[in-house]
């Protein structure tokens, strides 16, 4: 009995091992597999991480003509204003008004640093056109900037409080003259100043920045309680003559310049001299930067208060 009981044990021995040696082999066809499929993987993720490299590359380079910072395309620009110029906004801004500051943020050196007072039908056009550079608003409704920013997270808008009204306008130019050595002098920090007309509440940064473009379509100006834009005015040829920068002129657009404020303010702060050109109800000037120790607006104008109510000739 005990042979027989040995015997079946061989017998049934002899398959395990013939299974166990099956298995080995089949565990080693398994990894060698394993290890081929890892590298051919590998090596066809290699490939095509480097050829995805080398077009996008090559992509850049071709759009943007050696680097990222290119403007963009004429048709491009010339697709944006004319659609922009066929809203059915009544308060948009027509072709004609719209190319001249389009023609200045392309030529304008890459980063371009934009400041816009006004939120307008043209907000996101602006934005759009000045791509590679900074754009800034200045909103007179807190609520509404509020709002915008919620649909527009990638505007960048900061809220102020106006001080004047549209009433005081001779007096607040007087009193801008007046304080022409001091508070309200043409080159300083307005974030420091208390000049009635110097806009004082906006971030730090704001102040800081060398603005190479400023467009003046904000805030409001019909009605004698309403703020007008002498304050911008007076605020953007500051910011202008303050520059530290190597750019040392600033472009300034003023529009709805057929208004009275508008036109005085205008006359006193960016000066005749300065103007451009005038395109409808849009004004152009180029203001450039001043030493610390200048205390004139205007080069050819004697800033006495007796000029603050004569009227610039259209």
């Amino acid at each position: 009995m005990k042979n027989n009981t040995g015997n079946a044990k061989l017998i049934l021995l002899h398959p395990y091992i013939q299974k166990q040696g099956s298995s080995s082999k089949l565990w080693l066809l398994a990894f060698i597999s394993f290890f081929t499929v890892a590298f051919l993987l590998t090596l066809v993720y290699t490939r095509e991480s480097i050829t995805g490299k080398t077009v996008a590359a090559a992509a850049i380079t071709t759009v943007a003509g050696g680097g990222v910072t290119a403007p963009l395309p004429t048709t491009v620009v010339n697709t944006l204003l004319h659609y922009a110029s066929k809203s059915n906004d009544s308060y948009h801004m027509p072709y004609s008004e719209m190319k001249p500051i389009a023609d200045v943020l392309r030529k304008c050196s890459s980063p371009c640093n934009f400041l816009v007072f006004g939120l307008t039908p043209e907000t996101l056009l602006w934005k759009s056109l000045n791509h590679n550079g900074r754009t800034v608003f200045i909103e007179e409704n807190r609520y509404y900037a509020a709002y915008y920013e919620e649909l527009h997270p990638e505007i960048d808008v900061f809220d102020v409080q106006y001080t004047t009204k549209m009433s005081e306008t001779k007096e607040l130019i007087a009193s801008a003259k007046e304080q022409i050595h001091n508070e309200c002098r043409p080159v300083q920090n307005l974030l420091f100043s208390e000049c009635k007309l110097g806009i004082n509440d906006l971030p730090n940064h704001v102040y800081e920045v060398d603005w190479d473009v400023i467009l003046i379509d904000g805030p409001r100006g019909a009605g004698t309680e309403s703020p007008g834009r002498m304050q911008p005015i007076f605020t953007a040829g500051v910011l202008a003559r303050s520059k530290k920068g190597s750019n040392l002129k600033t472009h300034i657009f003023v529009h709805d310049y057929y208004r009275d404020v508008e036109q005085i303010s205008g006359d006193e702060f960016l000066c005749k001299e300065n103007m451009v050109e005038r395109n409808g109800m849009l004004a152009h000037f180029m203001v450039e930067r001043m030493e610390e120790n200048s205390f004139q607006y205007c080069r050819n104008k004697n800033n006495s208060s007796s000029s603050t109510t004569k009227a610039p000739v259209s």
